[in-house]
């Protein structure tokens, strides 16, 4: 059932043509910053691969296809079952939120190039926002296909996570996100990019919202 309206889905809706997944972009990604400075890495007409329903890449998120260096491309949406997201409206619907809503992540610093992870095989890991860099661990559930961040300052909230080849989505419960904002130090005077987000990732029963990465290779 929806919850609240979004102004502009009527707009963006006509604006997209979108088929399943099929949905080709132009990404520049930045290489992130792990033990040294790594090259800028350009990539092109990125196909989104990482679905809108939770539990489609099952089979190929493993502990194995989740390391490596991962930088930030764009936000991601996904729903708990596919009935969830036929009831928002379908893809459209997905991609209507993620539109609406990367211009208040990129007030608040996630943005490509600026936001990047390293998730390493012995549970450590790095994450790197705004030029600064955080090390940590991780745990991975893979029965549910969570992941939980830990460093030594703060935990962030745990987070669904799929992997399908060089891409990678972590979203979160809608009452988490505002937990990994203000866990991350995210402090304004301006409330409104913030008041926004919370409001876009309580649009739909069933939503998740998060980060859309992809490999850094």
């Amino acid at each position: 059932m929806k919850r609240h309206g979004l102004a502009a889905t009527a707009v963006l809706c006509c604006a997209l043509t979108l088929s399943g997944c099929g949905i080709i972009r132009t990404v520049n990604a930045i290489g992130s910053i792990f033990g040294g400075r790594k090259k800028v890495k350009t990539i092109t007409k990125i196909v989104k691969i990482i679905g809108s329903v939770l539990g489609q890449f099952y089979d190929t998120t493993t502990k194995k296809s989740l390391v490596g260096d991962w930088t930030y491309a764009e936000p991601a949406i996904q729903f708990e079952t596919q009935s969830f997201l036929d009831k928002a409206g379908g893809v459209v619907a997905s991609q209507t939120v993620a539109d609406n809503i990367a211009p208040y992540f990129s007030i608040l610093g996630f943005k490509q190039g600026n936001l990047s992870i390293s998730l390493r095989e012995d549970n450590t890991c790095s994450y790197t926002l705004g030029g600064k860099t955080y090390q940590g661990t991780y745990d991975y559930d893979d029965e549910n296909k969570k992941i939980t961040l830990k460093t030594p300052l703060f935990p962030l909230p745990a987070a669904y996570i799929s992997v399908a080849e060089d891409q990678m989505a972590l979203t979160f419960d809608s009452s988490k996100i505002l937990t990994l904002i203000q866990a991350l130090g995210f402090v304004s005077k301006d409330q409104t990019p913030v008041s926004a987000i919370s409001t876009l990732a309580s649009s739909y029963d069933g939503m998740k919202t998060g980060f859309t990465f992809v490999k850094v290779k």
